[in-house]
């Protein structure tokens, strides 16, 4: 049984976006392997930001840009 789990952060996707990223993995799955389909699962874990650390920062501290923004010189 296949199962993809996708982490993200808690509150940041729609249930509609959900639904349709596991429509789509769902299908990614069923052509590359010979599971059908009512064997392959799809799982979101929801995880609170100040429970996600990017790089040196953890994510509750700040946001995405600020993370990935170069440092200055």
């Amino acid at each position: 049984m296949p199962l993809v789990r996708i982490s993200a952060v808690k509150g940041k996707i729609s249930p509609d976006a959900k639904k349709k990223i596991c429509q789509e993995m769902h299908d990614v799955i069923r052509r590359h392997t010979p599971a059908p389909s009512e064997a392959v699962w799809v799982m979101f874990d929801d995880v609170p930001e100040e429970n996600w650390m990017i790089h040196e920062t953890m994510l509750s501290e700040k946001t995405p840009p600020e993370i990935f923004a170069k440092e200055s010189e």
